[in-house]
């Protein structure tokens, strides 16, 4: 009789004060974690996968009706660490093997251990610390043969031909608004300080083969119907343009599957400054932005951060220059790329001043969305680290280091300064007026009027317009009910400077 695994990836849901069902399948992408582990997994052997965002585990009769003998819970995200808890919990109860893995989980481990002991350890019969692609055979045959360890962790990080052929049909694409999403390169050798990628995934840059990612994608589009977003395929690369060489044999690859498929468009992540560099590759001199463009680029969510040099240069990201992002902006509004802006709030140096100048400064960019967050002292990162020393974490529960609330005593503002501004600047943002400047401004207009009867730039007006406002209904939503909530947490509402005098 084959071992069934039930691989689980936790979500957090509230109707009031967070994310609901909708928000998230229309922000977010399939996870690729299942669909990776689930190619690896031994014939002996039967896989399924369950994610959350889009199949809650609601009841106690779907817990019953889960037919399996092991249950796999991978926690990336701190915020879900408390509900991954509660489903270990109730599966144990109902006698299953429980396995734990993920960045969440390595972190606790690794730096935080009377918390792995307290948060995890009593509801695991296994965990998986670091890359799983290594050690997840043997966790199946030592499950088959009755001798499971309490921890595996690989001796080094895998290659990535071991992760270049994921099963997509276990991932549940369909139900997310982006409904491809693909994987080219793992690690980041920046490391900057709130960051947990280089800790988890290394400094070192390793690259799927360009020609096996392209062949991966036409496989899908000559497999997939046609429908809203079907030719859209999201990297999740954390920069996948680091590495120039390595980004324009990729883009090359690209372009050619956009001329086999001429719907194919992708997004990814990557510094501003990108787009100002060119590479040198078999002897051709390529302009990284017109790379990007004419591999069929139509997006990117680029890590700015914030707008003080100050701030940057605390958090390790000095490489972005304030002073050259206007026109990295505008090279990348030329080349027909929307831009996504990482935005983070609450670094020492930051005033109340910080969200008017990003304002400001988003608005006049026309950037046409933007991801905004409070600055999070995820588990395991430098950051963490320092602000424990000191003393100015006040908040311990996981389900709040989700961007969204203040969970340590900032610099140069009050706790709730700085999530009453987050939420102010989150609605200012998409407010009419600023949709109006930002996505639906003459320059746009008149493009769109120089291409009819070609209806894409006119598409293009009408899909930002559609993002901005789901996230103005997700700001007013959760923005009203969440600072009279957070003033109980906030315990003593003083900056980190009158915090140090106080105890003084």
């Amino acid at each position: 009789m084959k071992t069934k695994i039930l691989f689980v990836t936790p979500e957090t849901f509230d109707k009031v004060e967070g994310y609901t069902k909708e928000d998230i399948s229309f922000i977010g992408f399939p996870s690729l974690t299942a669909a990776v582990l689930g190619a690896l997994t031994p014939d002996f052997a039967e896989f399924e996968a369950i994610d959350e965002a889009i199949e809650p585990l609601e009841t106690e009769e779907m817990f019953d009706a889960v037919d399996a003998d092991v249950v796999a819970l991978s926690v990336n995200m701190s915020y879900k660490a408390n509900r991954a808890a509660k489903i270990a919990r109730k599966f144990k109860k109902r006698g299953k093997i429980v396995v734990w893995g993920g960045v969440h989980v390595t972190s606790l481990y690794d730096h935080h251990r009377e918390r792995f002991e307290e948060e995890i350890e009593p509801y695991a019969d296994a965990v998986v610390l670091g890359e799983a692609e290594e050690v997840w055979g043997k966790l199946v045959c030592d499950i088959f043969n009755d001798n499971l360890q309490k921890i595996y962790r690989a001796n080094g990080r895998p290659k990535s031909e071991i992760w270049s052929k994921p099963r997509y049909d276990l991932i549940g694409s369909d139900k997310f608004l982006v409904k491809n999403s693909r994987q080219a390169t793992r690690g980041c050798p920046l490391n900057c300080e709130f960051c947990s990628v280089t800790s988890f995934n290394g400094p070192t840059f390793r690259k799927r083969e360009a020609k096996a990612v392209a062949d991966d994608i036409r496989e899908t589009l000559s497999q997939r119907k046609s429908g809203l977003g079907s030719s859209f395929f999201a990297f999740v690369d954390d920069n996948i343009c680091f590495d120039r060489s390595y980004f324009a044999e990729l883009a090359l690859e690209l372009g050619e599957v956009k001329k086999d498929f001429p719907k194919f468009c992708w997004g990814g992540q990557t510094n501003l400054y990108s787009v100002d560099k060119s590479v040198r590759h078999k002897g051709i001199e390529y302009d990284m932005g017109e790379l990007m463009a004419k591999s069929g680029c139509i997006g990117m969510f680029v890590g700015i951060e914030s707008v003080s040099k100050e701030s940057l240069a605390l958090a390790g990201k000095s490489f972005n220059e304030v002073e050259k992002y206007p026109d990295q902006i505008k090279k990348f509004h030329d080349l027909g790329i929307m831009l996504n802006a990482g935005m983070v709030f609450g670094f020492d140096s930051d005033t109340v001043k910080v969200f008017e100048d990003s304002y400001d400064f988003l608005v006049k960019n026309r950037i046409e969305i933007s991801l905004l967050n409070i600055l999070v002292p995820l588990p395991g990162t430098e950051l963490y680290k320092r602000y424990a020393k000191e003393g100015r974490i006040f908040d311990d529960n996981w389900e709040n280091y989700d961007g969204r609330h203040v969970v340590y005593y900032p610099e140069l503002m009050t706790p709730e300064q700085l999530e009453q501004g987050f939420f102010d600047l989150w609605k200012a943002l998409y407010s009419w007026p600023s949709i109006i400047e930002r996505v639906v401004n003459r320059s746009q207009i008149f493009a769109a009027v120089r291409t009819l009867p070609n209806l894409s730039k006119a598409g293009q007006i009408i899909s930002r317009v559609y993002m901005n406002r789901r996230y103005a209904q997700i700001s007013s939503r959760i923005g009203k009910a969440r600072l009279t909530k957070s003033r109980d947490r906030f315990g003593q509402n003083v900056t980190f400077a009158e915090f140090r005098a106080n105890k003084k």
